[in-house]
């Protein structure tokens, strides 16, 4: 059984090496890629894959952020220290809890799904949780490596008792956006090469009230740390051809002056809207239901399979 107790301490003093090993998986084109996603499926209480070889030449790279209690989109790399970046691998992730100096578990186990980026060949994994009290908790992932050989990984993770960003079935902020009528020229408020005018055609505030679905996103194409901003912005167009009857969509420009920021970040101001959210990366994108509330969450890059079925869900 891996120790995640003494693992937890150990993955806090190599967080960064955690964000050196998860930019390696977002910008390296080496390796090999699988296709389309399949429906993700929700995590059961039952036990664990058992463990072979507990890996030391191999990590956790969490791409998750805004752990709370309650329903979670866990995203996740594996990283070799040897040989890089592991793909599209079958990975079986376990929850542990690790409060009160105990290790309690497994409490939930999930096949982890590879999402495929659309940056050279990068990607995440992704499994649902459910975390059911705050504190510290333990991921062990168990996959096959190409050698044949099955591989346990672990990293301790921080839950917290409410959400930084708006939770699931919440009431996010009113945000008061930019609109397309008030500029003319739309590069004032957005750095997407091709903006379409129809994403900002009415505020946040408005849509949460407009009694219909809402799909939201944050993201800075011209701007964005992982280069994905551009191809999810690309997904949501994609997604409003087709629902746009049904379903309001918003784009909102992470910085609020992106006319001058000319390739130097330290000249860039958040929008507001980013801090009403509380969001602490970027790409985000929600979509809430005809009530307003928060119905999903996905940070970083979120495929069009994923965004769609969350979507449709709101829809019915």
């Amino acid at each position: 059984m891996v120790n995640l107790i003494s693992t937890a301490s150990g993955t806090r003093r190599a967080a960064a090496l955690l964000i050196v090993a998860l930019a390696m998986i977002a910008l390296t084109a080496c390796g090999s890629s699988s296709g389309g996603d399949v429906e993700q499926p929700t995590a059961t209480s039952t036990v664990g894959p058992t463990p072979v070889v507990e890996s030391s030449t191999a990590q956790v790279a969490l791409a998750s952020t805004d752990l709370s209690v309650g329903p979670n989109r866990l995203a996740f790399g594996l990283v070799d220290l040897q040989s890089g970046p592991i793909r599209d691998a079958d990975v079986l992730i376990s929850t542990f809890f690790l409060g009160g100096g105990r290790q309690e578990g497994p409490i939930q186990t999930a096949l982890a799904l590879w999402r495929n980026w659309p940056v050279g060949q990068a990607g995440v994994y992704t499994a649902n949780f459910d975390f059911a009290q705050p504190g510290a908790w333990g991921v062990v992932a168990s996959f096959v490596d190409s050698s044949g050989t099955t591989r346990t990984v672990s990293a301790g993770i921080d839950v917290k008792a409410e959400s930084s960003t708006p939770a699931i079935g919440g009431i996010p902020p009113k945000s008061v956006t930019k609109l397309a009528s008030d500029f003319d020229d739309l590069h004032a408020i957005t750095s997407d090469p091709e903006p379409d005018p129809e994403l900002y055609a009415t505020t946040v505030a408005d849509a949460l009230e407009a009694g219909k679905p809402l799909l939201l996103t944050f993201s800075t194409p011209a701007f964005c740390q992982s280069a994905t901003c551009g191809p999810q912005l690309d997904v949501v167009k994609e997604l409003k051809s087709v629902y746009g009857d049904r379903a309001n969509f918003i784009h909102v420009e992470v910085y609020d002056n992106p006319t001058e920021i000319e390739g130097d970040l330290s000249n860039a101001r958040l929008v507001q809207a980013m801090i009403d959210w509380g969001l602490p990366t970027e790409p985000w994108t929600f979509i809430m239901d005809a009530e307003g509330k928060v119905a999903a969450k996905f940070e970083a890059f979120v495929t069009k399979d994923e965004l769609e079925q969350a979507l449709t869900t709101v829809l019915q």
